[in-house]
């Protein structure tokens, strides 16, 4: 959600919020600064004894539109809740998940087990273009945390409240869902 990784040569912490050092031999510092402290670190022998729990990668080429249908159905739960839960989808953050359900058209409260074959192929290619293009651009810098980012800019819902819709011209609405803020298009994204 934020953080970087810095590498240079000092002896003291590279960055104002570095959590973790590490000094090579040849003088290079890998500092990993987080001001949110949301980032974790782990040294393990075995990767998997962490990433286990996770949920496939969206850009994972044996992620198909299918198989992806089929994890929808699996489950009944809202479909902005179940695309925040890093067990069902590994990496999808709150910006990432309003955008890509509004290029989808299926609102947040859609239950994941009524959603047709073409609309989770929808909603899988929604992902994958909002995340592509949000790496393009560096992320979002949307608070005082990261200010490299651009794709603030090109928001299509996400914190837009009461701005027109980019497709439709209706006014963006903001609910909490799963306690999170959830910005959609009424008219686009019709409730289910």
């Amino acid at each position: 959600m934020s953080g970087d990784l810095l590498l240079g040569r000092s002896e003291k912490p590279l960055g104002d919020h570095s959590r973790l050092q590490l000094y090579f031999e040849d003088g290079l510092q890998l500092s990993f600064n987080d001001p949110r402290k949301f980032g974790r670190v782990w040294l393990v022998a075995d990767s998997e004894s962490v990433l286990a729990q996770l949920g496939p990668e969206p850009f994972d080429p044996a992620l198909t539109p299918a198989g992806f249908h089929d994890l929808l159905r699996a489950r009944k739960r809202q479909l902005k809740p179940l695309l925040l839960d890093q067990t069902f989808l590994a990496g999808l953050g709150n910006i990432y998940a309003d955008e890509a359900l509004w290029a989808a058209r299926l609102h947040p409260l859609q239950p994941s087990n009524q959603v047709t074959r073409k609309q989770a192929g929808s909603l899988l290619t929604g992902i994958q273009a909002v995340l592509k293009e949000g790496i393009r651009r560096n992320g979002a810098s949307i608070d005082w945390v990261y200010r490299g980012g651009d794709y603030q800019n090109h928001f299509k819902v996400y914190q837009r409240t009461g701005e027109p819709c980019h497709r439709c011209g209706t006014n963006i609405k903001r609910i909490t869902v799963g306690q999170r803020g959830t910005h959609f298009c009424p008219n686009c994204q019709r409730s289910p």
